[in-house]
């Protein structure tokens, strides 16, 4: 634990992390609270699917984009403006699934919001890489970004439910906007991120693409994250379908808290090996921990179990992820690189949820489970095949090879 103190004594990190973990709420909000209100609207699951899925899209499509501006601009000249946009566009989805919208409006009402979802998950991530830029602090801090992910996977599925059914489904839609609103304007007050230094104009002109491992990650974890898209709405099925609509909360909390607790043990210390090493390792433990999921949801407390067994080795994964993407990126584009990460998880998901969808229309789950295993593997896969060049060492971003060459 004193690593973690550590790191929240430091002033320039302190508000940035506790800010930060509020906007994440929304991830844990949001989708979920779109399945309680298109459900309460009478929508099928497969309108389900697709309208998470344009949210999802949207959040893909723009992500690197705004990564990018974020690097040349500055992170308070974007989170501030997406913060009003989003808000704005999370009402507007709550109004018209309220009043009973057709499905194509919704998906292009979805995909429009999720453009302007704030990229505070990669502005956060690389203000910790320049505030710690080596040693046991650095791995502490993306360890504890991480964290964030997984407590806002925690809490905010709760908090989905608790405002479902107390005030309505679509309250707890505008009020993931507003957690990413708030959040997001906190996180861009502060001092640190005042201060990120901007890219010069015409630097890296090619974009964070450029560097041959930064693509394997993006190729990589858009295959994981279709197992993330499966869990977004298989979940909530189960628990539906098991006359528990409430327990989808508690359910999506479970791999939730099993990965907290996976982040909590790798962050509070330094670990053996290279990090390449560590990745290949941790994500391929953690598709053999999701392959016992799809034979547990006949019981909804085995189903938890499951769940957080599954979840143990997550947080492990995007932590090492993470910090190789901010090792391998060209310098000046580490915004943009962690932001098309993000683009490839988010695309992911989406894959995950709109095929999930009408997979449960038709009649089944056990084989969405499998099938998102089946997709960790294969990224956990093409992290092996391309770790040879993962591990290239880089100067100043730019290939160690390329350097020897020229």
């Amino acid at each position: 634990m004193r690593a973690y103190l550590d790191l929240f004594n430091h002033p320039d990190a302190r508000w940035p992390l506790l800010s930060s973990t509020l906007a994440r709420l929304t991830q844990g909000m949001i989708v979920l609270a779109l399945v309680y209100a298109l459900r309460a609207g009478d929508y099928s699951y497969t309108a389900v699917g697709l309208v998470t899925a344009g949210h999802q899209v949207g959040v893909g499509l723009a992500s690197p984009i705004q990564g990018r501006l974020a690097d040349r601009f500055g992170q308070p000249q974007v989170l501030i403006p997406d913060a009003a946009a989003y808000l704005v566009g999370t009402a507007a989805l709550a109004w018209f699934v309220g009043h009973g919208g057709t499905v194509p409006l919704l998906v292009a009402l979805a995909v429009a919001t999720g453009v302007f979802f704030p990229p505070i998950g990669a502005c956060s991530r690389v203000l910790m890489s320049r505030l710690f830029p080596g040693g046991r602090m650095r791995e502490t801090a993306f360890a504890v970004t991480s964290i964030a992910v997984e407590i806002g996977f925690i809490m905010g599925p709760l908090l989905a439910m608790a405002i479902t059914f107390s005030i309505g489904a679509d309250w707890a839609v505008v009020l993931a906007g507003v957690a990413a609103a708030v959040g997001s304007v906190g996180y861009a007050s502060t001092r640190g991120a005042r201060e990120m230094p901007r890219r010069e104009r015409g630097a890296a002109r090619t974009g964070a693409l450029r560097s041959p491992g930064v693509r394997i990650m993006v190729v990589a974890f858009a295959a994981i994250a279709v197992a993330f898209g499966v869990f977004d709405v298989v979940v909530p099925a189960v628990a539906e379908f098991a006359g528990q609509p409430r327990a989808a909360a508690w359910l999506i909390s479970s791999i939730a808290f099993g990965s907290l607790l996976g982040g909590l043990v790798y962050g509070a210390r330094s670990w053996p090996g290279s990090i390449v090493t560590r990745l290949r390792v941790v994500s391929a433990v953690f598709t053999v921990g999701l392959l016992v999921i799809p034979f547990s949801t006949g019981s909804l407390p085995l189903f938890a179990v499951a769940l957080f067994i599954g979840g143990v080795f997550l947080a492990p994964t995007t932590i090492t992820a993470f910090q190789l993407i901010d090792d391998l990126a060209i310098r000046g584009t580490q915004t943009e690189a962690q932001s098309w990460t993000q683009s490839a998880v988010v695309l992911g998901v989406a894959i995950g949820t709109a095929l999930t969808g009408a997979s449960i229309d038709l009649g089944g789950s056990s084989t969405a489970f499998l099938a998102g295993a089946a997709c960790v593997g294969l990224g956990a896969l093409i992290i092996n095949l391309g770790s040879n060049v993962l591990a290239r060492p880089r100067i100043d971003g730019v290939d160690a090879d390329t350097v020897r060459v020229s």
